[in-house]
């Protein structure tokens, strides 16, 4: 249960990895840092997206319409549990460990946008991000990535 929670906390980074992140109250620890950012490295490695334009996607606060972004997506989804085989999404489990007044927030996104169609998992990831920032864009940007800061 301890490896999951962790993969669920280390999977918070993935509601937006290529987002700028900013100082919050909750700091996580350096090795689980130290974790996502191998995790990234992976990922980038095995999708062949292109790290310099993921860095500046996160500067700029912009999603990329990249295939190899979104497998990018698709893998740290799936890394994280948060996409299974079917790659159906089920970010549900981060209220696992998120505080309880991030619950209703994170039900609303799945009641809105449950999982996007797609032709594969990773056009699947990419789609169902971008209902997320639809949905509630300020909640994404503001409170998740700015709480994994």
């Amino acid at each position: 249960m301890a490896t999951r929670n962790l993969s669920l906390l280390i999977a918070l980074l993935v509601v937006w990895d290529s987002v700028s992140i900013s100082q919050s109250a909750l700091q996580i620890s350096p090795a689980i840092l130290k974790q996502v950012r191998k995790l990234h490295a992976r990922c980038v490695n095995q999708t062949g997206a292109d790290d310099v334009m993921l860095h500046q996607a996160q500067k700029d606060r912009v999603m990329l319409h990249d295939p190899a972004f979104k497998c990018f997506l698709h893998c740290m989804f799936d890394m994280f549990g948060l996409m299974d085989s079917q790659n159906v999404m089920h970010i549900e489990s981060l209220n696992e460990v998120l505080p309880e007044e991030y619950h209703d927030k994170i039900n609303e996104l799945v009641g809105k946008c449950g999982t996007k169609q797609g032709k594969d998992g990773c056009e699947i990831a990419y789609e169902t991000v971008k209902c997320y920032l639809e949905v509630n864009r300020p909640f994404i940007m503001d409170e998740i990535i700015a709480m994994i800061g």
